[in-house]
């Protein structure tokens, strides 16, 4: 499974580097670009089992009185497309909630089926959410506005 977990670490650089290399400028904004944004956890590994040993509110950050939707973001492969406050792959979080204020329906839409054309060439694929989860996310970034 280490081999696969590599394979993802590299495949995510290079898109990121792909997806950046317009911008990025000097090396120190090449390395933010790719730096890594948490670990691939596979069944088998030991971190599988304390994620699936974890209570379920813990899991959707309510155990530590955060937010649900934030630690949804951060759990899910948002963040390797999307920042809060700058553009990553996607746009920043907060121009979502500008150009969408008040639709929550149609970010979980996106978040859940995917888009395209909207921010651009690069499509959105459709993320592994359920709706309660899209929802949650999408408030979220809603109140970010």
């Amino acid at each position: 499974m280490t081999i696969a977990k590599n394979i993802l670490a590299a495949s995510a650089a290079v898109l990121a580097l792909f997806a950046g290399s317009a911008q990025a400028t000097t090396d120190e904004a090449i390395a933010e670009r790719i730096k890594p944004y948490g670990t691939v956890c596979v069944a088998g590994d030991p971190c599988a089992e304390a994620v699936a040993a974890a209570p379920a509110g813990e899991a959707a950050g309510e155990a530590a009185g955060g937010n649900p939707g934030e630690a949804l973001f951060s759990a899910k492969a948002c963040v390797a497309c999307h920042s809060v406050d700058n553009k990553v792959v996607g746009p920043a979080l907060k121009e979502v909630a500008a150009k969408y204020a008040g639709d929550a329906a149609h970010i979980a839409s996106s978040i859940k089926n995917g888009s395209t054309g909207n921010w651009g060439p690069i499509p959105m694929p459709p993320n592994a959410v359920n709706d309660e989860e899209a929802a949650q996310l999408a408030e979220w970034i809603l109140s970010l506005n």
